[in-house]
């Protein structure tokens, strides 16, 4: 299956492209851009994950086993 990303300009080509790709029974999945909110929460999730490892409380995984799982 080959995959094809779209980044409309504005709300009219966003629904003028779900249109036509409902006309053609195409399958979509759209994809929203995290917000400032969301990508601020992560980073410091990230922070506090760093911190625990670097005070002895937490334990990391190592790559190989962190791929194993997907």
């Amino acid at each position: 299956m080959n995959t094809i990303i779209v980044k409309p300009r504005n709300t009219d080509e966003y629904n003028e492209i779900l249109t036509m790709l409902r006309k053609l029974k195409i399958k979509t999945e759209i994809y929203k851009s995290p917000t400032k909110t969301q990508v601020l929460k992560s980073i410091e999730d990230g922070a506090r994950s760093a911190a625990a490892y670097l005070n002895g409380n937490a334990s990391l995984q190592d790559a190989k086993s962190l791929l194993g799982e997907l």
